[in-house]
């Protein structure tokens, strides 16, 4: 590679840059270059040569192999400093760190020390790919181990003086070197009973390690005389054990340690546990029954994902928490029932089970997650406790066949995209206590033919996030109280009617906004396509964008305003500008018509005559109409025709 490249310097090889030179087989660094980027000379497997190295900054080893290095027989002018025969060293704070080994040993010793410092530890992916190594000795100098050091290494079986390495988490990351090996002497931290290697890292009795294969797994009975745990990774992978007896000693059972164990067909988690950590049965598709001991108080995230012959589950009554995707795409599982003692479902906790039919949910759950429930096709119907205060994002995402649910007046809050794409969803209550809806919660909802509603108030001061987050966009009717609205009169302790409140509510023929209501939100009233009537009250202040767009079939709208709100042009559309009459106040004309929207319609002035209420004269019967000449027996709010004139009753 030249050193400089129109007058400057080469510095560096990027990201990927000779990936896949499988011809390459020799290659000289200038010592100008001081870094190599991610994956460099990955796919380089002819490369045997390098030369001028010693420029280069390595503090890893040979890291997501973009390391020069990875593929090479031969370095000359190692990075940092070193080579020795075929091993790479680079210095750490404590000591030496082996950075990479380049020879085909099968049977490998490790040096103690290298230049008189003790070699304390192996970098990561330091013996990456070493296939055809099948024994190591590890001297007693080394403490730690990196990430992915025996990644690859399938050929190891035996691995010597172990006795000084500390392990936390069992097989963290595929590093540790005893993740192929048949027979470990020296175990760190502890001892070996068998094929299994126990520890006691921070004061705890762990069963770190399996080497063995059995089919019939038998775990042991304690460890020296005490209970333990089963850490993390233990026996990920092991497609040998088709069953497992734990005995009443394990306490907790680690994250993914039977992490796709695809050949396990059933396990009792006796009573002793009291946790199951995150993926611990992730991906067993082989497992049919579970029993969990009434000792369990959490289920982790995403325990028994993907666990696809799963049919039946009994969850018991002491466990409060459900983890996020903790029964994600259990195809197979038809029903479940969620104990009183869950207090939370977790994000995603049973997305994708598509065989689910029925769900009993506990009535001290307070929250749903996001997507708790989504893609679960085959759900028909849901009933949710009173206990539960919010309902996540895409909780019931793509729930196809659910066709009723039932929200209790406890629930504040629907979540951004909670009913997405349920199509087969006919009708819905949305109880006084909500007061947000997320965007796109209802979108796609095709099948929605009603929303119902007890209080009108409530409804128009619910947060629509958007005009599909409101489900009259699809049902378009609303009905109030049993009743399909028809004529909707505004409550005067409605300051605002918030965006996208009435979008799309067909069949209201006339709105009434009394007096006390100062603002109408965005596309408030968008697509009211029957309304003929519309009043509005003098103490609105202002009227947002869209607020009546697509209402075209209005005919009159009456304003006891003298004053001239500006709003904008779009608020109505322009077969309302073309067909409607706008009733002003005497004298108000000329405001009116010097003022956008108003100036657009065909302006009238008008009596407006209020009154409290409409008492009948002494010894006079009042006959009432209403504005299309209909007798009235009992007027509500609006406008009125009493003794030929006209009359707001407020």
């Amino acid at each position: 590679l030249p050193a400089d490249y129109k007058g400057k310097s080469v510095t560096s090889i990027g990201n990927y840059a000779l990936y896949g030179c499988t011809g390459l087989t020799s290659i000289t660094i200038p010592n100008s270059v001081t870094s190599i980027g991610d994956g460099a000379f990955s796919g380089c497997t002819g490369l045997k040569t390098v030369y001028n190295f010693s420029n280069l900054t390595f503090s890893e080893g040979l890291e997501d192999y973009g390391y020069v290095a990875c593929y090479a027989d031969k370095v000359y002018n190692a990075p940092n400093g070193f080579i020795d025969g075929d091993f790479i060293w680079y210095e750490n704070e404590d000591g030496m760190t082996l950075a990479g080994y380049l020879g085909n040993a099968t049977e490998l010793t490790l040096p103690a020390d290298y230049k008189g410092k003790s070699v304390t530890s192996i970098g990561n992916y330091a013996l990456y790919g070493c296939t055809g190594l099948t024994s190591i000795t590890i001297p007693n100098s080394v403490t730690s181990i990196g990430d992915g050091a025996f990644s690859g290494c399938t050929g190891l079986k035996t691995v010597y003086n172990f006795s000084n390495l500390t392990f936390s988490e069992g097989l963290e990351d595929y590093g540790y070197v005893a993740y192929y090996a048949d027979k470990v002497y020296n175990a760190p931290n502890g001892s070996i009973e068998g094929d299994f290697i126990f520890g006691k890292p921070n004061d705890v009795n762990i069963l770190l390690y399996y080497l063995g294969n059995t089919a019939n797994l038998v775990l042991p009975a304690d460890y020296k005389g005490k209970n333990y745990a089963i850490g993390a990774n233990v026996f990920k992978g092991k497609t040998t054990i088709t069953s497992v007896t734990i005995p009443n000693s394990v306490t907790s059972i680690g994250e993914e340690a039977f992490n796709g164990c695809t050949e396990l067909t059933s396990i009792t988690i006796p009573n002793s546990v009291t946790s199951i950590e995150d993926g611990a049965f992730c991906g067993c598709t082989g497992l049919t029954s579970v029993v969990i001991g009434n000792s369990v108080t959490s289920i982790g995230n995403w325990v028994f994902s993907g666990c696809t012959g799963l049919t039946s589950i009994t969850i018991p009554n002491n466990v409060t928490s459900i983890g996020s995707s903790a029964f994600s795409w259990c195809t197979g599982l038809t029903s479940i029932t969620i104990p009183n003692s869950v207090t939370s479902i977790g994000k995603e906790a049973f997305d994708g089970c598509t065989g689910l039919t029925s769900i009993v949910i506990g009535n001290s759950v307070t929250s749903i997650g996001g997507g708790a429930f989504s893609w679960c096709t085959g759900l028909t119907s849901i009933t949710i406790p009173n206990s539960v205060t919010s309902i996540g994002e895409g909780a019931f995402y793509r729930c196809s066949g659910l066709t009723s649910i039932t929200i209790p007046n406890s629930v504040t809050s629907i979540g951004e995209g909670a009913f997405y794409g349920c199509t087969g969803l006919t009708s819905i209550t949305i109880p006084n206590s909500v007061t947000s809806i997320g965007m796109y919660a209802f979108n796609g909802c095709i099948g929605l033919t009603a929303v119902h509603i007890s209080d009108p108030t409530a409804w128009c001061g619910i947060d629509f996030g958007s005009a599909d987050a409101n489900p009259l966009y699809y049902a378009k009717n609303l009905y109030l109280n049993g009743e399909l609205l028809t004529e909707l009169s505004i409550p005067a302790e409605v300051l605002e009617v918030k965006d996208y409140a009435f979008y799309n509510c067909k069949g209201v023929t006339n709105i009434d906004i009394v007096d006390g209501v100062k603002s109408l939100g965005n596309s408030a009233f968008y697509g009211c396509n029957d309304l003929e009537t519309l009043y509005i009250s003098n103490t609105i202040e202002s009227i947002g964008d869209y607020a009546f767009a697509e209402c075209n079939n209005i005919l009159d709208i009456k304003t006891g305003s003298k004053k001239a709100i500006t709003a904008s042009e779009n608020v109505f559309s322009r077969d309302a500008y073309n067909n409607t009459c706008l009733h002003v106040p005497e004298g108000r004309k000329f405001a009116y018509e010097k003022t956008t929207p108003w100036s657009n319609f065909y302006i009238v002035e008008m009596d407006f005559t209020s009154i409290e209420n409409v008492k009948a004269e002494s010894g006079k019967v009042q006959t009432i109409y209403d504005l299309n000449g209909r007798k009235v027996v009992t007027p509500k709010k609006g406008l009125y025709i009493i003794d030929g004139k006209k009359v707001l009753v407020k």
